[in-house]
């Protein structure tokens, strides 16, 4: 029995320090370990943006009922904090300045815009698609240090997807025509089909030879009437003179010459480094159209070869330096009217003095009005200033402020309890207290999109629309309703946000009836509430409980 049960065994190995499992199977080969990347890391994330907020608290420790040593470890905090109290908060105001223009505040000050953004994510980088790292993309170009910044990694994400798709669409058409081949193909029965095959291997012409479809752009001569006309990969056509052209042989130079030309276009495209040229006076050829090697085009063929690099930049830069609506990124230095050495040498200058040149940070946090108040009047880590007196605006003007830039045109009188800033404002407050980090959500069309701990950890949970409610008797007496949403705008954001894998919460804000003016901050915001409902897509084959 024992020997009937003992099928997978343990045994050491005589010749070396480490243990061989045996089941009568060849043992697998050894995995190399892979190196160890020599780039110093930085802290971890969880040490950088450890504070959710910037203030700092100190909260006494739990009391456990079934620990009594608990109860003493309070006791004793507590003294201790009595004692020697901790500092008042928050410790450091940071200082921003009120833009009329953007309808936003500004942070200038390189040290208050890295406290805002990793104590709480707060504001955006104008130069920046969310955090304010610009000075560190453009000394990771220059090739001051090798860090990698969330734009960059972006971009090569993107460049990867795009050269993966440019390889299954490249199979997929391989094996399309391999099918269509296969069920074109007919074997010989005849002698008429049997003299009809080729003598050798050169007449044989495969589909893809080699594996490649970059290979078969051979030039196949066409007839057209007295001349031969021979295509090239790019669709360009180069007539070449024939026996019974009777031009001289000036012209006949030049055809030959142009031919040349044309083929080292052709080759070009292929992977080669020689670039292609319109002859100066191209003979007669038939209706085409020629494409430059660094243009994509927009549909594709077997031959095209990925391009994932082309493009413009958000900036309206290319990759390669130049400016997407100026000069064409496919012009050579002969349609400038320069020759290779000059603008190489034109290139060489601009490189060095752009390097002499010091590095200045010009980018700014910007933090909507909604951010900026909350800071002011919930934290009291921010001073806003006036740009045209210099003075702090207190809370209360920056209150009544933020209102009145919230209609378009600004208004100064006839402020309603349902203000654009007063409805988003309550629920942004609402999600910052409970612990969420709020940020805009324009880029999914929604107010605002919900993050557990930050956008640096994980991707927003939940996408948030406001909007208003009249609940109260009194906006039933003035006959007021709220904005009208139809199903198909319902439905169109339900599918933007799922195919982003975010819930859809809608945030119902209930508006109180008209109050006085002379009502403070507090009283005010303490009339709103706000009520949340989560739309989710029913599914019949998920949602059986």
């Amino acid at each position: 029995m024992a020997d009937t049960l003992s099928t997978v065994s343990i045994t050491p190995n005589l010749h070396d320090d480490t243990s061989s499992t045996s089941v009568n199977s060849v043992p697998s080969p050894q995995v190399k370990p892979k190196p160890r990347s020599t780039v110093p890391k930085g802290p971890p994330l969880h040490q950088i943006y450890a504070l959710p907020a910037p203030i700092r608290t100190f909260p006494l420790p739990t009391f456990y009922p079934s620990n009594p040593l608990s109860l003493f470890h309070v006791v004793y905090a507590w003294v201790s904090q009595l004692v020697s109290p901790p500092p008042t908060e928050p410790a450091i105001i940071h200082q921003g300045v009120w833009s009329a223009e953007t309808r936003s505040v500004h942070i200038k000050d390189p040290k208050s815009i890295r406290a805002l953004w990793e104590q709480g994510f707060f504001g955006k980088g104008n130069y920046s698609r969310s955090e304010p790292n610009w000075l560190k993309r453009e000394q990771a170009r220059r090739g001051e240090h090798d860090g990698r910044v969330a734009e960059a990694v972006t971009a090569q994400r993107r460049e990867e997807r795009k050269l993966m798709k440019w390889d299954r669409a490249r199979k997929e058409q391989e094996a399309i025509e391999r099918t269509r081949q296969l069920e074109a193909w007919v074997a010989p029965v005849g002698p008429a089909e049997l003299l009809a095959l080729p003598n050798s291997h050169r007449d044989v012409k495969p589909i893809y030879p080699n594996g490649s479809a970059s290979e078969s752009l051979a030039r196949v001569p066409v007839t057209n009437g007295t001349r031969s006309v021979v295509e090239t990969a790019n669709g360009a056509a180069t007539s070449v003179s024939s026996s019974l052209d009777t031009a001289t042989t000036k012209d006949a130079d030049r055809t030959s010459t142009a031919g040349k030309e044309a083929a080292a276009a052709s080759s070009g495209i292929n992977g080669y480094s020689s670039r292609p040229h319109t002859p100066t006076n191209p003979p007669k050829r038939r209706k085409s159209v020629r494409f430059s090697p660094k243009v994509e085009s927009t549909t594709f063929q077997l031959f095209d070869p990925p391009s994932p690099h082309h493009g413009a930049l958000p900036n309206g830069n290319t990759p390669n330096g130049g400016i997407s609506n100026g000069v064409s990124p496919s012009a050579r230095p002969t349609d400038l009217g320069l020759s290779q050495p000059a603008l190489e040498s034109e290139t060489t200058v601009k490189t060095s003095s752009e390097s002499e040149l010091e590095l200045v940070d010009k980018e700014h946090l910007q933090l909507c009005p909604e951010e900026a108040f909350y800071l002011v009047f919930a934290l009291g880590a921010l001073s806003i200033l006036d740009p045209e007196t210099g003075k702090p605006i207190t809370a209360p003007d920056l209150f009544a402020l933020c209102r009145q830039v919230s209609y378009i045109p600004p208004r100064t009188i006839d402020l309603r309890p349902d203000d654009p800033f007063l409805i988003h404002y309550a629920v942004y407050h609402h999600f910052r207290s409970l612990g969420w980090v709020t940020r805009p959500g324009i880029k999914f069309g929604v107010d605002w999109m919900l993050y557990n701990r930050g956008p640096v950890f994980s991707h927003a949970e939940f996408a948030v629309i406001v909007l208003p409610a009249y609940t109260d008797p009194w906006w039933r007496t003035q006959g007021r309703q709220p904005p009208r949403r139809s199903w198909h705008w319902l439905h169109t954001i339900n599918r933007v946000q799922a195919t982003a894998l975010k819930t859809l919460v809608l945030a119902y804000v209930d508006i109180p009836p008209p109050f006085e003016e002379g009502l403070g901050t507090a009283e005010v915001l303490k009339r709103y509430r706000v009520r949340e409902f989560i739309v989710r897509r029913w599914l019949s084959n998920r949602n059986r409980d």
